[in-house]
């Protein structure tokens, strides 16, 4: 081989080792290429199942909110039907038990390899009263009362464990003048004698959950079943504010901003010098003819007459939640109440010194003592009542007391009956809960 052939044989390997190399290079280079385009398919693939996730979270919310129900309920569809259905879609939640104040709603995308899943905290605020009554405090009754309970979901023998009061202290009766005196938790069985603000109650409850408390010696006219029965259930420990509103009292200044901004919502204020917010009844009045259904009143209040409407009505479109924050309550013969009463007094209230108020501050306070004597009030004879209830009333909804070592005295023709959708009208409101997106 010539010099010349040598020459060429190396150009050609050199050459040819070149585009190997170059051809190594570009392979490598197609490789990372592909490799890259794959990468950013999947990160599509994963930012859409991503945005699926959450528009499922949304659907819930909306659903749970359009149906104004709890993902507990049966009626949750948990597949976004609500909106666009996804079949890749599935709503999840937890805790599982019924009635909680917060749950996380986790919506899961799974689409063959493809899986995401998107949590986030909702807000129901509180879970509301669970009977017709719900106090910290104890509960003195007097004169006619028939109590319409909450026959809640459990049964025993096919019939309701119902539940009329709750009480962290006693529940006693005191029978006073008058006829027919008792107190009687009234259903389907009792509907000849007693019914409730919207007629006779159409469930039953077990005989071992209905009481009929009278004294023997002024027996009514209806004694059957005489006693204090597992309607009525003392000694607990209860915190009805935190029920209601899903806050502790520490958070009261939070809950009473959520009133004043509300459009339905008026905080009342102005008070004498011992606590008695001036012509209370006459601004709740006012407040509600024009349209306030949701009301916090700072301090002691006195109330009397039709000033929440004229009658008791089906639905609860014109139901009300009235707050009385840290001050007594007296309601002397106000016709129909429809919603959720609920008070607060603090253990440094001076009870004594508010009651006496309510006699020397008559020209402001402008509503009858009732059955209330100033001769009693100033030797002290009031001093553990932080409620009075007195003359004929009809409530349908619920009331709350947060009194502890305190007692509520209801004294007269009182027929309070549970309802949850009256109560529960402004508390089972559903928001997120701010701070529990985690996105990416």
């Amino acid at each position: 081989m010539n010099k010349h052939q040598q020459s060429g044989m190396t150009t050609l390997l050199i050459t040819s080792m070149l585009l190997i190399v170059a051809l190594l290079f570009s392979l490598a280079s197609y490789k990372n290429l592909f490799y890259q385009i794959k990468r950013t398919q999947n990160e599509v693939i994963a930012r859409q199942a991503h945005w699926a996730a959450e528009g499922g979270l949304e659907c819930g919310f909306v659903e749970l909110k359009q149906k104004n129900i709890r993902p507990t309920d049966p009626a949750f569809s948990k597949k976004c039907t609500v909106l666009a259905p996804v079949s890749e879609l599935r709503i999840d939640y937890f805790p599982l038990t019924a009635d909680q104040p917060k749950y996380e709603l986790i919506s899961r995308y799974s689409k063959a390899e493809v899986k995401h899943d998107v949590s986030k905290s909702i807000n129901y605020g509180g879970i509301g009263v669970s009977s017709t009554l719900e106090t910290s405090g104890s509960v003195e009754l007097s004169g006619s009362q028939h109590f319409v309970p909450n026959p809640t979901a459990s049964k025993k023998d096919g019939l309701y464990k119902c539940k009329s009061i709750v009480a962290g202290g006693e529940v006693n009766y005191v029978a006073g003048d008058g006829g027919e005196l008792h107190f009687l938790t009234t259903d389907s069985t009792v509907s000849v004698h007693a019914g409730g603000p919207l007629g006779a109650p159409l469930f039953t409850c077990h005989s071992e959950y209905r009481s009929n408390m009278y004294d023997v010696n002024k027996r009514p006219d209806y004694t059957v079943g005489h006693g204090k029965f597992g309607d009525i259930v003392e000694n607990q420990t209860v915190n009805v504010f935190k029920n209601i509103f899903g806050k502790e009292l520490t958070e009261a200044n939070l809950v009473r901003e959520e009133f004043r901004s509300h459009p339905k919502g008026i905080v009342i204020t102005g008070k004498t010098s011992d606590g008695w917010i001036t012509n209370c009844s006459q601004k709740i009045k006012e407040a509600y003819a024009t349209g306030k259904r949701r009301i916090w009143a700072d301090g002691s209040c006195a109330i009397t007459g039709n000033i929440l409407g004229s009658k008791n009505e089906l639905t609860n479109d014109e139901a009300i939640q009235l707050v009385i924050f840290d001050g007594l309550f007296h309601i002397n013969g106000v016709s129909y109440i429809d919603g959720l009463i609920y008070q607060y007094i603090s253990p440094s209230f001076n009870i004594r010194n508010g009651w006496l108020d309510l006699f020397n501050s008559q020209s402001s306070i402008n509503v009858s003592s009732g059955d209330l004597s100033q001769s009693v009030a100033e030797t002290g004879g009031y001093d553990k009542y932080v409620l009075n209830v007195y003359a004929a009333i009809n409530i349908d909804g619920g009331i709350g007391v947060d009194a502890p070592n305190q007692t509520i005295r209801i004294n007269g023709s009182i027929v309070p009956a549970y309802n949850s959708d009256k109560t529960g009208k402004y508390i089972n409101v559903l928001t997120w809960q701010q701070g529990s997106w985690h996105d990416f």
